[in-house]
């Protein structure tokens, strides 16, 4: 499917930044579809059990603004905590989508837990091989608590969840590239 993808987490204090670079062997195009395909998340995105777009803009530069909201799980090893997210979503097609947590609550401590949270995916043609595209895939993300977590754990935790979502991405894009290359829809 893919190789294992690695995500680097820098931790200072209560923030932590994250960054992970996947080259994908797919066009920009179904990477897009696939990043941006909020309805379909919950089939293949591990921790989203619900996706909705519940509001969509058209800006004048040929953007667009969404409000996404998302239910689903945050998991540590065997532990699962409850999430209810509502993201403030821009998207410059084909290049830029970009997340802000207008709300999130996360396990008992609710909207106590996290301070703040923003993911950003950029796309970028990526060395072509042979006659297949390649699309470089960049994701980062800013994860700021309210609550200092363990030494040790909360670092982990951002990197067991964020390798997980990529991989599945990278999973996703496959699939989808694959039935591209076979005609199929």
């Amino acid at each position: 499917m893919t190789e294992r993808v690695k995500v680097e987490v820098r931790r200072s204090g209560r923030r932590f930044e994250a960054e992970a670079v996947l080259d994908l062997a797919a066009d920009e195009l179904t990477v897009w579809q696939t990043i941006t395909d909020y309805a379909a998340l919950p089939r293949f995105m591990p921790g989203i059990r619900a996706c909705r777009v519940i509001e969509r803009r058209a800006l004048a530069d040929g953007g667009e603004q969404l409000v996404v909201e998302q239910q689903g799980e945050f998991r540590l090893l065997v532990l699962a905590q409850s999430m209810d997210v509502l993201l403030d979503i821009e998207h410059r097609p084909l290049r830029m989508a970009q997340a802000k947590a207008r709300r999130f609550a996360l396990g008992p401590l609710k909207t106590r837990a996290l301070e703040a949270f923003e993911g950003r995916y950029d796309l970028a043609p990526g060395a072509a091989r042979g006659r297949s595209p390649r699309t470089e895939l960049r994701y980062t993300a800013l994860i700021a608590l309210r609550l200092p977590p363990p030494p040790a754990v909360g670092s982990m935790a951002v990197r067991q969840n964020l390798a997980a979502q990529l991989e599945a991405i990278a999973g996703e894009v496959a699939r989808r590239a694959a039935r591209s290359s076979r005609g199929g829809r």
